[in-house]
């Protein structure tokens, strides 16, 4: 028999899994990490070269600074390597020992960025299978997106290109650029001419997803034309005085996500595919804006599920006509709460006669705005003349988050359950109400006369 107080000897399974698998582990973690684990054995001395991907971020490296007063910002350790001498390193190591081809290229450069090396690092990453290629970099100058990446970047499926002064010129021939190319990420990227971005985008045949953060366009036009894309997230801020003019035209788009100011011209084309949007605007109390507002929102009458920021609720208030058009597709709608809710709402509920799902979302800030007695009389109204349709016959949840407990919030929150017959959920949330204070709050709610004899009542 065994001796009970023998210790088990340790099995190192993990070393005797196969390379391929191992390389897939450390795939997950940074180039720094996955070149610490060479110091394990001799079998993990040149393991992380094949694993395909590179991962560098200047930051991790300035953890290993020892002093700030004795080395200079660039450098990150006693022996004066700077971080384009580790990069470089690590490319002459990976390459040494026939590594697999690289897949995936991250390079996050924070300052004194050398615009020769970023050019070298991603001609050597192209000039393997390049799948995905991110590049986050401060230039202290225009740093020129070499045109010639637009030739033989054949295999790359993602490109991230962030930063700042990053200079972008695409070649005039569409049969150039990126042909496997499905998700493309631009923020702050400089354009060389009015076309330069219009000319980015014919060079991605097969763009399926568009972020675009723009915050340095100063041409008259912006246009976006993918026939094959199907999601687009827009940020806009600080840049709605830059253009004058906005054109999408994206048949395929299935969602869209819109953050920043809205201006007079926007055209968004056919939106016939069009499932989810979620638009976000800058407040201005300029005269007209509301208008634009209510422009803008014209064009998404074929969603199916619809977000609306508090600020865009609010601009909607402003608008000197209240003319959109029917939402028959609309079956989710998210509505921010704004200043002047109750002026916008009975509009919105009147236009979508199928909605199934309402999200009211009353968000901390707005915590210091009371109901007066002509809101009241709008909620009043809204139920007691001409019930609109969606509550009545297609409603099926109702969450109501911000929920503090107030007379007019128990009595809206009273008429949807007196009215909806086909009411499944009722989910009331609150984060500023006390212990017992949600009590009292739940056993009003919990008293109040339900249409559908199957509703339940939730409270968090």
């Amino acid at each position: 028999m065994a001796n009970s107080n023998s210790k088990p000897t340790g099995v190192d399974r993990i070393s005797n899994l196969p390379d391929s698998l191992l390389c897939h582990i450390l795939s997950f973690l940074t180039t720094k990490e996955a070149v610490v684990t060479s110091i394990l054995s001799n079998r993990w001395k040149t393991l992380w070269t094949l694993v395909p991907k590179l991962d560098f971020d200047s930051y991790q490296f300035k953890e290993i600074s020892y002093s700030d007063e004795e080395q200079s910002p660039n450098q990150f350790n006693r022996y004066g390597f700077t971080f384009a001498h580790i990069v470089s390193r690590v490319w002459a190591l990976r390459n040494r020992n026939n590594a697999y081809p690289l897949k995936q290229f991250r390079l996050y450069w924070h300052s004194d960025s050398d615009p020769i090396q970023v050019e070298t690092w991603v001609h050597a990453a192209l000039s393997h299978e390049l799948e995905e290629l991110e590049l986050h970099i401060c230039f202290p100058e225009l740093f020129n997106f070499p045109s010639a990446l637009f030739n033989y970047a054949k295999t790359l499926v993602v490109l991230n290109l962030m930063g700042n002064n990053v200079y972008v010129n695409p070649p005039s021939s569409a049969l150039l650029g990126f042909p496997s190319l499905k998700t493309l990420h631009l923020e702050n990227v400089w354009y060389a001419k009015p076309d330069s971005f219009s000319r980015f985008l014919s060079c991605c045949p097969v763009l399926q997803d568009l972020t675009l953060h723009l915050q340095t366009y100063t041409y008259d036009v912006l246009k976006i034309i993918v026939p094959t894309l199907k999601r687009l997230h827009l940020d806009f801020h600080n840049s709605a005085y830059q253009y004058n003019k906005f054109e999408i035209n994206t048949p395929a788009l299935e969602y869209l996500c819109f953050s920043g100011y809205v201006i007079e011209h926007v055209l968004l084309g056919n939106l016939s595919n069009l499932v989810e949007a979620d638009i976000e605007v800058d407040y201005d109390d300029i005269k007209d804006y509301g208008n634009m507002i209510m422009d803008f929102i014209k064009q998404l009458s074929n969603v199916k599920s619809l977000h609306l920021d508090s600020d865009l609720t609010q601009c909607l208030c402003k608008a000197t006509k209240f003319d959109l058009p029917m939402f028959h597709n609309l079956a989710f709608l998210n509505f921010d709460v704004g200043a002047c809710l109750w002026h916008v709402l009975p509009h919105l509920l009147h236009l979508a006669p199928n909605l199934a799902v309402i999200v009211f979302e009353k968000e901390e800030y707005m915590g210091f705005y009371v109901c007066d007695e002509e809101d009241t009389s709008i909620i009043e109204r809204m139920f007691n003349e001409e019930v609109p349709i969606c509550i009545s016959t297609h409603l099926k949840t109702f969450h109501f988050k911000g929920f503090e407990g107030s007379t007019y919030e128990l009595k809206f929150v009273g008429h949807i359950l007196k009215m909806a017959r086909f009411l499944k959920t009722m989910t009331v949330s609150s984060a500023n109400i006390h212990s017992e204070e949600k009590f009292r709050v739940l056993k009003e709610l919990l008293m109040l006369p339900r249409e559908s004899r199957t509703c339940q009542i939730a409270f968090s």
